[in-house]
């Protein structure tokens, strides 16, 4: 996830904001793209967004944005002044409550004529929150200890929300014969509805 990005010289330039839209039930958001080192054709799409248990997105899985999500244009030309691309959500009455995480994708094209084609590829994160219900609910555990040294602790999040987990908001201690033997303070992340999380410390 990235709200600017940067190659090489010579390489395509983006610079994309807002990093990261929550839309709240029927609404609508735009995504400035400005191209700085001059023109860029932009193909925009939409895809999954789950992360791994390290909390790194992958973009890759069976489903993207809900059918009731729309995004416009799908292709457009970027220059230093900079394009526009909308979203809007209209969930229906049918649609369960929660959050909807998926994200916006802009791609570069390669110029015709260049040798070498040099792809940049920018991945925004949006929410599409439907009302209703919200069901928050973070399962903490198992802890496991590998090889007498290394402490990892997974978390789940069985909610339909998407859950922040700042950083100092949970500490684990173990102990040894009254002894702290290790404090984890798991860093600041995001937890996806139906997620885990898995968090190491030595």
């Amino acid at each position: 996830l990235a709200a600017a990005a940067t190659i090489s010289a010579g390489a395509p330039t983006l610079i994309v904001s807002p990093g990261r839209v929550v839309l709240d039930g029927a609404a609508r958001a735009e995504v400035h793209v400005t191209a700085p080192r001059g023109t860029e054709l932009i193909e925009v799409a939409v895809a999954p967004y789950p992360l791994d248990v390290r909390g790194r997105p992958r973009l890759r899985g069976a489903t993207g944005a809900p059918h009731w999500v729309s995004v416009r244009p799908a292709r457009l030309r970027v220059g230093p002044k900079g394009a526009t691309v909308k979203i809007a959500t209209a969930p229906p009455r049918t649609a369960t409550p929660g959050d909807r995480p998926f994200a916006l994708v802009l791609t570069t094209r390669p110029a015709r004529g260049k040798s070498v084609g040099v792809r940049l590829r920018i991945a925004v994160l949006v929410i599409a929150h439907v009302h209703g219900k919200i069901v928050r609910r973070l399962v903490v555990g198992p802890v496991v200890i590998r090889s007498g040294r290394l402490v990892q602790l997974t978390i789940r999040n069985t909610g339909n929300a998407v859950e922040r987990l700042a950083r100092g908001r949970l500490v684990l201690t173990l102990l040894r014969r009254g002894r702290v033997v290790v404090r984890l303070h798991p860093p600041s992340r995001l937890l996806l509805p139906r997620s885990r999380a898995v968090v190491a410390s030595t």
